[in-house]
């Protein structure tokens, strides 16, 4: 069975299935937030059954740590699509001004 490993320079720090680049948040999200078949997963992963349950079990013992790490991501989302609206709204109005100028 592999080690559950992190690197900085790989999948940005995440925790990961050693010698891969699989997280641990990359299994959990299919195999607990999809409720995808693990075997299927592992399968896919071309890692094993063991991997694949150290790594849900990893996930578990850090639990809040994930769940930490999920609320800010969505957060951050959030804020960036706000912004990205913000800006559209903005060039959607630009857009809008010149319209007697088109008139010509």
């Amino acid at each position: 069975m592999s080690s559950i490993v992190q690197d900085d320079a790989i999948r940005s720090g995440e925790p990961r299935v050693e010698g891969t680049r699989i997280t641990v948040s990359d299994i959990k999200r299919r195999v607990i937030d999809i409720e995808e078949d693990p075997y299927v997963v592992a399968g896919e992963y071309g890692i094993s059954m063991a991997d694949l349950f150290g790594a849900l079990a990893y996930y578990y013992e850090h639990h809040d740590t994930f769940e930490d790490r999920e609320r800010d991501a969505a957060q951050t989302r959030r804020l960036g699509e706000r912004r990205t609206r913000e800006h559209v709204d903005e060039l959607r109005g630009e857009d809008a001004a010149p319209s007697s100028e088109e008139a010509k």
